[in-house]
């Protein structure tokens, strides 16, 4: 009878599943460290949109009108003019078409949570958590399960502390990767700035850490001898605009407005107002980083809704170009806004196209040699997910596969990596880092510095060149066995041909009917024997 009651009761549940608490059942619960911890207090911050306003707007409007002056005269006076045509004539560095991989730092707010709803494939988004857990059903749901809903966006600060962050050790795991240039999340669309911002309180100088993010991880980079990049977010969710008759609004994306009211406080906290979005605050922050950290990298996000004219994104680019000129050479990205017609600029305009989670990899027939970027997760997860599994980590084998077809049409690939909450590294993700390296280690040569073959693919093979065209590179993504035949090169007579990470020259022979076939040794055969797994790079004179 108990049986037959158990089953009832289990019937009765499934029946009425919603009733029954569908969130419960179906919303995942998070591990301790990405919920709301016991006996949390939050922290009332005593400056209130209206007071930053009273006390502060004046001052910083007039320090930000004497940046944006600067900014002007520079431009007015440099090599580097805010329009198309000097934008266009800007040549992409040598350094960054020869690098090849990069590390692109997600961390953030958002890091604490940790969240994005489950996806079969494709790129997830936990660093739009923020705003998901407002506007987003179902991360709505998972928010009030794990952190209540009286819990708001800036209730996060006081658990973002940085107290694992080691911008020593980040750089050192990057350079053991083979990465050559390292960009963080300097500021998201939330506003929170990582670094101590003149034109805000919202950053990690006044909130959170309460010190730099950015300058030991600049100076890390540069003792390492690797570049550095600045990404900045050219939009915001929502911005404090002081109107026509003095009186608080909020600024949505893309300049639309609403008006303020006391519930935005725990979502805009250090945000000073200003009058004009653009001049009084994202130029000149954006320009006085660029005064204070010189990065090689200005790395543009969240332009996709307004024009690069309205954005003025024309305007602090060419600021960055002058500000190096004569120095260093450095570049841009593509994202600078919508042209005049409303169309997205990506793949048009920059000194490197971006292509986020494979978006855009249809378009690289047709953009010829222009400088182009791979940008995606070491998971599927853009921001620290405590969801992410072996299972949806990139393995090595499929990060070799996704590299090597990367290189060898002319990309470099700017791989994301998560932090959590605190700022370590997630151990899955640093042990896949340690194995790419490995591979690189003795596959590099085919890799760093190397262009586009008339050839790029044939088969199994995947193929780059060196820059003077003397050295073919055939990377071979599965064992070839006692053989490799390649149609696509024509050696000269007395060519060597090594198979990286072994010393001795191999045996080959070339026939116009057969093209060339390269000879593998016996010992070879045996996996133990070989350089490296994954991928095998052949390296051919010609």
């Amino acid at each position: 009878m108990n049986i037959l009651k158990n089953i009832g009761v289990f019937i009765f549940l499934i029946l009425n599943v919603h009733s029954y608490g569908q969130d419960n059942l179906l919303i995942p619960t998070a591990p301790t460290q990405n919920r709301i911890p016991k006996n949390y207090t939050r922290k009332n911050y005593t400056n209130s949109l209206e007071s930053l306003k009273d006390n502060y707007s004046q001052d910083l409007m007039k320090k930000a009108a004497k940046q944006y002056k600067n900014v002007t005269d520079v431009n007015r006076q440099g090599k580097w003019k805010p329009t198309t045509e000097s934008i266009d004539s800007h040549k992409t560095p040598e350094w960054l078409r020869d690098a090849k991989f990069g590390m692109f730092i997600d961390w953030g707010l958002w890091s604490v949570a940790g969240y994005a709803p489950k996806k079969g494939t494709g790129a997830m988004y936990p660093d739009w958590y923020e705003d998901n857990m407002y506007t987003d059903s179902a991360t709505v749901k998972y928010h009030e399960k794990n952190w209540g809903k009286e819990f708001e966006r800036d209730d996060f600060f006081p658990l973002f502390t940085a107290s694992a962050y080691n911008p020593a050790s980040l750089v050192k795991m990057a350079s053991e990767a083979g990465m050559k240039y390292i960009i963080p999340f300097c500021k998201h669309h939330s506003g929170f700035c990582l670094w101590p911002s003149s034109f805000t309180q919202r950053d990690a100088g006044d909130m959170g850490p309460q010190k730099d993010l950015i300058k030991p991880l600049v100076e890390n980079c540069r003792r390492q001898g690797m570049k550095f990049g600045f990404y900045f977010s050219v939009e915001e969710w929502e911005y404090p605009i002081i109107n026509e008759n003095g009186a608080l609004e909020i600024r949505l994306w893309r300049g639309k407005t609403k008006p303020y009211t006391k519930d935005l406080e725990k979502k805009l906290t250090g945000k000073i107002a200003v009058k004009n979005f653009i001049e009084n605050y994202i130029v000149p922050q954006a320009t006085e980083f660029i005064d204070k950290y010189d990065p090689d990298i200005l790395w543009y996000d969240g332009e996709w809704d307004d024009t690069a004219i309205n954005l003025q994104s024309y305007n602090i680019a060419a600021y960055f170009y002058n500000h190096a000129q004569g120095r260093k050479d450095v570049a841009v990205n593509d994202r600078y806004g919508l042209d005049d017609e409303g169309k997205t600029l990506r793949f048009k305009r920059g000194d490197i196209f971006t292509s986020e989670f494979h978006e855009n990899d249809d378009k690289l027939d047709k953009i010829k040699d222009h400088a182009w970027e791979a940008n995606r997760g070491i998971s599927q997860s853009f921001g620290f997910n405590w969801q992410d599994t072996n299972d949806n980590v990139i393995s090595t084998s499929e990060f070799v596969k996704m590299f090597v077809s990367i290189v060898s049409n002319g990309g470099n690939l700017l791989l994301i990596v998560n932090l959590d909450g605190q700022g370590a590294l997630p151990k899955l993700q640093e042990n896949r880092l340690m194995e790419i390296g490995k591979w690189l280690q003795v596959n590099g040569e085919g890799i760093y510095g190397t262009r586009t073959y008339s050839t790029k693919t044939e088969g199994q093979i995947s193929y780059t060149q060196s820059k003077d065209h003397k050295t073919v590179f055939a990377l071979a993504t599965e064992w070839p066995g006692k053989k490799l035949n390649l149609k696509s090169v024509t050696p000269k007579k007395g060519s060597q041909i090594n198979l990286l990470g072994i010393k001795e020259s191999l045996k080959w022979n070339y026939t116009q009917k057969e093209g060339l076939t390269i000879e593998i040794p016996d010992n070879l055969q045996n996996e133990s024997n070989r350089p490296c797994k994954n991928a095998f790079t052949f390296k051919i004179t010609i």
